[in-house]
């Protein structure tokens, strides 16, 4: 049965996402680690995955953190056997989803403009399974139109209790955002702006953190409690 679901995500990568005229591209890893930070609020870690020869490409150490394993011993195929049984059969309806999205609903030069998100549970060390919020951002896109390499977050979502669900997210700060797309429907794309998703306290807590701030710092800042900075920061990263 996981053979099965295994095979249908790599089919799905194959047959939508085929490499043919592949770039050559570096990446500056300490660009992509603030990237990284900005995305994820709570334990993280995050990988590089290249579609061409579906390799890891780095895999930061963070993920002894989240899921109790060594950076050097994660590769698609451990992914695969840490994901819940459930959500593996699901991931493949996901990534159809995503790429007809991407390769069909937006323009190549917007490829770079989205992240797809959804959410997963993966398996620690100790056996429990943890909530993680996936997030994929394009990095480079190939000759013919395709991703080529893409950043993974992945965000221990765990202590947040949050509703678990197989809907998926496209989200841009540049160009109309679609939120909590069912993966068993027809495409009904709601637009969402960006601008409207948070309250403006909200958008003045992610501002402060994006200036490095800590949640005692915005606290006093904006003379409320840390309880307070808290729970907009639970909300925040429930939207």
């Amino acid at each position: 049965m996981k053979g099965d679901s295994v095979a249908k995500i790599k089919n799905v990568w194959k047959s939508k996402n085929l490499i043919v005229d592949p770039i050559k591209s570096t990446i500056s890893l300490e660009i992509i680690d603030q990237i990284a930070s900005l995305f994820a609020a709570g334990s993280y870690y995050y990988f590089i995955f290249n579609f061409e020869n579906h390799s890891m490409e780095f895999v930061n150490p963070g993920i002894s953190d989240v899921l109790g394993i060594e950076s050097t011993t994660f590769s698609m195929d451990t992914l695969f056997e840490l994901m819940h049984p459930e959500d593996l059969d699901k991931m493949h309806e996901k990534e159809l989803k995503a790429t007809e999205f991407l390769f069909n609903k937006i323009p190549t030069a917007d490829l770079l403009h989205y992240k797809v998100v959804y959410l997963m549970r993966l398996k620690h060390k100790n056996g429990t399974y943890k909530t993680i919020l996936h997030q994929s951002k394009t990095l480079a896109v190939s000759g013919n139109g395709r991703i080529q390499k893409v950043l993974c977050i992945h965000t221990d979502v765990t202590y947040l209790n949050v509703p678990f669900d197989h809907k998926i997210s496209f989200i841009s700060q540049k160009r109309p955002s679609y939120y909590s797309i069912d993966t068993d429907t027809t495409f009904n794309l709601i637009e969402n702006s960006f601008k409207d998703l948070f309250t403006l306290r909200e958008k003045e807590i992610i501002q402060k953190i994006s200036e490095g701030k800590d949640f005692k710092e915005i606290a006093k800042i904006l003379a409320v409690s840390p309880h307070t900075i808290n729970t907009h920061k639970k909300n925040i990263l429930k939207k």
